[in-house]
């Protein structure tokens, strides 16, 4: 299965790449195809891949204690995800599962180093981009965590407008 140029094109990771790099890195993709329902990861598992979605919506969650799952996000085309385990080889975080019918291209940890040793300029944009990305992510973590410790408040009661002082560390005056 060859992959489309034009959509690395439009993944936001690739952007800043030219086609040269588009097709350095093309060579490194590995098509994977995920049927409904199926897994990609589990929590837990080893983490040694990224995943770029070209079609289909990836479902992104967390099992808590019992048999809870909670939905985290979802990726759809043109979005990545297990980026982690191009940096460390920790367990997975969160499970990873094709909510339809998916067409991904895997990048490994080892094909991630091997474009950092013969195009690390080509690495450094994909950083750079895979930053950004991650800033954005990070940012919309704490907004749902500051709504959820507003909910739990809320929810015992907890007046946040009359205790904002206290919220933000400062003495009320």
């Amino acid at each position: 299965m060859q992959i489309d140029h034009a959509f690395l094109k439009n993944v936001s990771l690739f952007q800043d790449l030219d086609d040269a790099a588009l097709i350095r890195l093309a060579a490194q993709l590995v098509p994977k195809k995920a049927a409904a329902g199926s897994v990609i990861f589990h929590e837990r598992d080893d983490s040694d891949a990224m995943y770029l979605v070209e079609k289909g919506r990836i479902v992104i969650s967390k099992h808590l204690e019992g048999q809870m799952d909670i939905v985290l996000t979802r990726f759809a085309a043109g979005d990545f995800f297990g980026e982690m385990g191009l940096f460390d080889a920790a367990p997975r975080s969160a499970t990873a599962h094709a909510e339809e019918d998916s067409a991904l291209w895997k990048l490994d940890r080892k094909a991630f180093q091997h474009i950092f040793s013969e195009y690390p300029e080509v690495a450094a944009r994909i950083c750079y981009r895979m930053v950004t990305v991650f800033i954005e992510r990070l940012r919309a973590t704490n907004e749902q965590a500051r709504e959820a410790v507003r909910w739990g408040l809320e929810a015992t009661g907890y007046s946040v407008a009359q205790n904002s002082a206290l919220l933000l560390g400062r003495k009320s005056v």
